[in-house]
């Protein structure tokens, strides 16, 4: 009781004078901290975003009397899998869900019109189909053991063609026989299968992380090399395919740019700049439209015949992730009606005779609770969690009143830091920085501004210190490069300084100010897609004075990434490094300890791990799934949680918190266990 009441007391007075409890590898001296504690008990604070509706892939058919369908699958989290749902085009209504057996998250699905069958592919490697009437999918199993699927395409004859993550390979299905078969690696050392395009004696196909386009021959599995335009050399990744006609379009990405390849002459023909949306359509009855959208256009009409687009005067504010052409059955609609689905659960639809439109909301599909990829304490104490593929946006729980309230955006946020009394907080995909005022109203767009970008190849912001008016930043790259950045940032200006490679060929996953200088984590790994080169992660010092690193060294030798740092405010800056425990003389500027406490653990980033300093003498970690009290002093690690532990952060209460799948916990000292 007593301790309960010191604690709450040493709170009230950070309150009343305005000191600021340091979130993770921010603790500083002079921070008001409660005395040791290992005491206390978990509370489950339930799922902070608590419905989601997000089909990363769509697909639509018909069923046996012609009804348009479109086809989620909707992703699931740790607790529960993914649910495959129909919505009936005509209605609006869903007319089919089930809960699959197993998988998480899908970005594979297609039609097959010679089958009137629904196939899609699981990202851990599992098949399914649903063919409409029947009463429950079907599984059709793992047919390929550490390949996930990420692209389906339909052959005109049924065999379903596939690409697959981490081998890049082409793989297949035939429905007559039952038979899978592995047509191997498409393209040499591109890992991703990414887009597919088939026709009766050819399947092309699109890789990442570097753009590379490929035509496969059925009949005899020869693969032919369709290099791009020279300016496409260095591009990520080709994203979408439509066969039309003796045409093959297809998105590439970072530029988003369409190309138009004549399948007969063997070349480039044209180029449709910055294109929006993950598909393009199909073309129409006559043969003689595609149809796609441009970000200020709208959806855009292009003629095969003269490779030229005009406006249709259609303008749906989501980009494209499947189109078809459907008869609704309508007056209104007459003939073929262009239909879109949108990641969201949306349908939007399109009569080309008439220009009449409809929308059709997800509010019939059934969501499920987001899966938590950050947390973050701002500085009014409240905390903030990011979301995995974020919409509808992020969560903040005020520790004060128990409320949680949703702070709509979108985007996966990856890393939060402070600033005065802002939150700052890195962004998913394109390395992108936001700057939210806590002591405004949220209103995005506004409060936070739009966001920087990193540039430089950077993908996910992650980590973040403060010094004065620049906050630092750790990123990792893009997928398929090596090199993350240590960027200075100062959100009153927006200025940054990007300095890729500050550690070669290695991202930077955590950060710690202290005494003027910036203590960096680094991970061997850069993006998804490509093997490290490094074999050790490091510590780095940074002098931003002289804008260079001043010294480096490995502190867990054989460790893969430093996961978290935090500053004792004294002489001192502590560590995780795949389960051990480290502490840095910084007068000394040398590694003084390291224990192996923890069971050792890597995730490519870390990013699941934190570390929180209380006092001078109780350190907390996230590691290995678990919460962790360890003494400074003797090094001795009690156990306090389990059980999926990721992600760690003090909140204004003095209490931790940290995630679990898609639910958020905190460590309550005052509760009883």
């Amino acid at each position: 009781m007593r301790r309960t009441r010191l604690r709450a007391a040493l709170i009230g007075v950070a309150l009343m004078t305005g000191i600021t409890l340091a979130p993770p590898g921010t603790a500083t001296a002079g921070t008001v901290k409660a005395p040791p504690a290992t005491s206390g008990a978990e509370q489950d604070l339930g799922h902070p975003i608590d419905s989601r509706v997000l089909s990363q892939d769509q697909a639509q058919g018909v069923d046996a009397d012609g009804k348009p369908q479109a086809y989620w699958v909707t992703a699931g989290n740790a607790e529960i899998p993914a649910m495959f749902q129909v919505t009936d085009v005509r209605s609006g209504t869903v007319v089919f869900r089930q809960r699959l057996p197993a998988g998480v998250n899908s970005w594979a699905s297609t039609f097959s019109a010679s089958e009137g069958a629904v196939y899609f592919g699981m990202t851990e490697g599992r098949l399914y189909k649903w063919r409409p009437g029947d009463e429950a999918i079907t599984s059709l199993g793992v047919p390929f053991a550490g390949e996930g699927i990420w692209r389906l395409a339909a052959a005109p004859d049924g065999t379903i063609y596939g690409g697959t993550y981490p081998g890049g390979k082409l793989i297949s299905y035939s429905p007559a026989t039952g038979a899978f078969t592995d047509h191997g690696q498409v393209v040499p050392g591109e890992t991703y299968g990414r887009s597919l395009a088939v026709d009766d004696t050819h399947v092309y196909f699109g890789t990442q992380p570097r753009a590379r386009l490929a035509r496969f021959e059925r009949a005899t599995g020869r693969v032919t090399q369709i290099p791009l335009p020279a300016a496409y050399g260095s591009h990520e990744v080709v994203y979408d395919m439509t066969r039309a006609r003796d045409l093959l379009l297809l998105r590439v990405q970072p530029s988003n740019d369409l190309l138009v390849y004549d399948i007969a002459a063997g070349a480039f023909v044209d180029t449709v700049p910055a294109i929006s949306g993950r598909a393009i359509s199909p073309p129409d009855e006559a043969g003689k439209y595609v149809y796609f959208r441009i970000p200020a256009e709208g959806v855009v009409r292009y003629d095969l015949d003269t490779r030229t687009w005009t406006k249709t005067g259609w303008a749906p504010n989501a980009f494209p992730g499947s189109w078809a052409w459907a008869d609704l059955g309508s007056a209104d609609f007459p003939g073929l009606s262009l239909v879109m689905t949108y990641y969201y659960g949306r349908i939007y639809v399109w009569n080309p005779q008439t220009g009449k439109t409809r929308y059709i909301g997800e509010q019939d599909l059934e969501g499920s609770p987001n899966p938590i990829q950050a947390v973050g304490a701002g500085p009014d104490g409240a905390i903030h969690v990011g979301g995995f593929l974020s919409p509808p946006g992020m969560a903040r729980f005020d520790p004060a009143t128990g409320a949680t309230t949703l702070l709509a955006s979108a985007g996966q946020v990856e890393g939060f830091g402070r600033f005065g009394t802002h939150l700052v907080y890195g962004r998913y995909p394109d390395g992108l920085l936001l700057d939210y005022d806590t002591a405004s109203p949220w209103a995005y767009g506004t409060n936070p501004a739009p966001p920087v970008t990193l540039g430089a190849e950077q993908d996910r912001p992650q980590a973040f210190a403060t010094l004065g008016d620049t906050v630092a930043v750790g990123s990792v790259p893009k997928s398929g490069r090596l090199g993350g950045a240590l960027t200075l940032w100062r959100p009153a200006s927006g200025e940054i300084d990007v300095r890729r490679d500050v550690v070669p060929e290695q991202s930077v996953v955590s950060l710690a100010a202290h005494d003027g200088l910036l203590y960096g984590g680094t991970s061997v790994n850069g993006g998804y897609g490509i093997d490290p080169t490094a074999t050790e992660a490091k510590l780095f010092v940074f002098d931003p004075r002289r804008g260079k690193v001043t010294s480096s060294a490995v502190p867990v030798p054989g460790a893969a990434s430093v996961n978290a740092l935090a500053s004792d405010g004294g002489r001192a800056v502590w560590g995780l490094a795949d389960g051990a425990l480290f502490r840095y003389d910084t007068a000394a500027r040398k590694v003084t300890r390291v224990k192996k406490l923890f069971p050792r653990e890597s995730t490519m980033y870390g990013h699941d791990r934190g570390i929180v300093l209380s006092g001078g003498r109780d350190l907390y970690a996230a590691m290995a799934g678990s919460l962790w009290h360890v003494d400074r002093n003797t090094w001795r690690a009690t156990r306090l949680a389990t059980a999926g532990v990721a992600q760690l952060a003090e909140g204004g209460d003095g209490n931790l918190y940290y995630a679990k799948g898609s639910r958020l916990y905190r460590w309550n000292f005052a509760a009883k266990s």
